[in-house]
């Protein structure tokens, strides 16, 4: 048996499509939006709002997923006492309710 091909250790990093995603991420932060016109402007706001509203719905599927399987805690080897205590302390998320995040941020800077 080939002890590199037999490995029980999970991969290191984010699997390929998260990877792809991070990358295609990065791409867009250094774009420089000041050469794009406007409408081209406007365009890729609507688009990225409707992408972040699918990947969104996806994280939410992948961590019911990882709650009915109880698998909170995996990624360090440990067990947890609920899924919201692992994701406050891996996301240093607050206690409480989570605020909504559908809609525009609020006023723009420009409106003032």
């Amino acid at each position: 048996m080939d002890s590199n091909r037999s490995s029980t250790s999970p991969p290191v990093g984010p699997p390929d499509e998260l990877a792809v995603l991070a990358a295609a991420a990065d791409r867009l932060a250094a774009k420089d939006l000041d050469q794009l016109s406007d409408v081209v402007r406007a365009e890729r706001v609507l688009v990225l709002r409707r992408l972040l509203d699918r990947l969104d719905g996806q994280w939410l599927k992948e961590l019911a997923g990882v709650d009915a399987r109880g698998a909170a805690g995996a990624d360090q080897d440990q067990q947890v006492g609920s899924t919201a205590a692992w994701l406050r302390g891996r996301l240093r998320l607050a206690r409480g309710r989570p605020r909504a995040r559908s809609g525009p941020p609020g006023p723009c800077s420009a409106d003032r």
